[in-house]
């Protein structure tokens, strides 16, 4: 510990005298944190501890949240709200200050605030267990995590919408959702070999836990919509299904994919 301490203070110091000058030094500085005390990403920190999701009974804009929590083996609570649960909770969450937008998700830890956004929340729990973005892919994962958000959207533009019919999930299936994919089959296209199966460097990261959820929603409305007919939204994607199947088949990832924590898939509305 005594050693570690003092490897944290050179680094500190460095760290400093590194701000006065350009910083070619600055990926020499990451790569020595990373070597010396085994932190990844551009802003590591501590543990959690003691950590509560605040989200609704289902996966939505939880899900990626409890993935990344399961695979750094972050053990975790719920407090999971209904229709009926919420608008208490909200009003209650509003007045304390806990939920920041009268939104959730909202993560609460013993020693911070409570945290809201689902991609804040990701990035906090990433940079406390070794999958923060380096500092030269920071600008990259932003624009991946808001690449997800984009196509997440128009998902639920259909499944959340009130006529929803078996037309409009094809509609969207074979017309907006391709394309987006296209876009996320080819950023792993130019990436470097060793980066084929990650959004974000050369390591496993936040934003590879929203892209994974992604596809997973998306392949959910192909395929687990009960009584519709399948689809194979990933046939044309090849480095996108090679994404989807290694990350599904990280031991901690597949042990909860497999569980009873996780929350069923559902459809909002049944088709008319």
């Amino acid at each position: 510990a005594c050693v570690m301490a003092f490897l944290s203070h050179v680094l500190l110091a460095v760290l400093l005298s590194a701000l006065f000058v350009a910083s070619p030094l600055w990926p020499h500085i990451v790569c020595l944190r990373q070597s010396l005390l085994g932190q990844r990403g551009c802003a590591p920190t501590g543990p959690l501890g003691n950590v509560t999701l605040h989200y609704f009974a289902g996966r939505g804009r939880g899900e990626a949240i409890r993935l990344i929590l399961n695979e750094a083996a972050i053990p975790y609570t719920e407090t999971a709200f209904t229709k009926e649960t919420w608008p208490a909770a909200k009003e209650e969450g509003l007045k304390s200050g806990n939920y920041m937008f009268g939104q959730v998700p909202v993560l609460f830890t013993e020693s911070e605030k409570p945290l809201a956004q689902s991609q804040a929340i990701l990035q906090r729990i990433a940079r406390a267990s070794n999958m923060d973005c380096g500092c030269d892919y920071l600008s990259h994962c932003d624009a991946v995590a808001l690449g997800t958000e984009d196509l997440t959207k128009l998902a639920g533009q259909t499944v959340y919408d009130e006529n929803f019919t078996d037309e409009k999930r094809v509609a969207y299936l074979t017309g907006k959702a391709q394309t987006w994919l296209g876009h996320f089959e080819k950023i792993l296209s130019t990436n470097k070999p060793e980066q084929q199966h990650f959004f974000g460097g050369n390591h496993l990261t936040w934003v590879d836990f929203l892209v994974f959820n992604l596809l997973d929603y998306n392949i959910a409305i192909a395929t687990e919509a009960e009584g519709l007919p399948k689809h194979n939204i990933l046939a044309d994607f090849p480095k996108l299904r090679a994404f989807y199947s290694n990350f599904a088949q990280r031991p901690r990832i597949a042990a909860y994919l497999a569980s009873d924590q996780r929350p069923k898939f559902s459809l909002p509305y049944p088709p008319k």
